[in-house]
């Protein structure tokens, strides 16, 4: 279970990086293209993600990892949890974000990739230790 948490850790470090990079490098480019800050803005949570999603996706993987720390043993405070989690929570609301843009069954998919699917991974996490 230690394995498995550690390879969910890294792989959302890595895919959060991934992501914050490439959106970093499109609002440069429209930035160097002559948008203003407030387009640019509008671009990121338009096309990559909000802050509103990454925050309920932080927020419930922190509490689920420091719910699950507290029952497993495994005690994790509440700072460690979120530094954990915010890969995570980046990586749900781009996801989210690019499942819905089609217009499909939204609520469905918000309820799973910001709420469910970090809890989820958040215990997962912490309950190895």
């Amino acid at each position: 279970m230690h394995t498995v948490a550690a390879v969910l850790q890294w792989a959302f470090l890595v895919v959060g990086f991934a992501v914050l990079g490439a959106a970093l490098v499109s609002s440069v480019r429209m930035k160097l293209a002559g948008a203003g800050f407030g387009k640019v803005v509008e671009h990121l949570e338009d096309r990559w993600f909000g802050a509103g999603p990454v925050l309920l996706a932080l927020l419930a993987g922190t509490l689920a990892m420091t719910g699950a720390g507290r029952l497993s043993g495994h005690a994790v405070g509440i700072d460690q949890a979120a530094l954990v989690v915010f890969p995570l929570a980046l990586v749900a609301a781009f996801a989210v974000r690019r499942l819905t843009a089609g217009g499909g069954s939204g609520t469905a998919v918000r309820a799973s990739g910001l709420v469910i699917a970090p809890a989820l991974l958040g215990a997962v996490m912490s309950a190895a230790g």
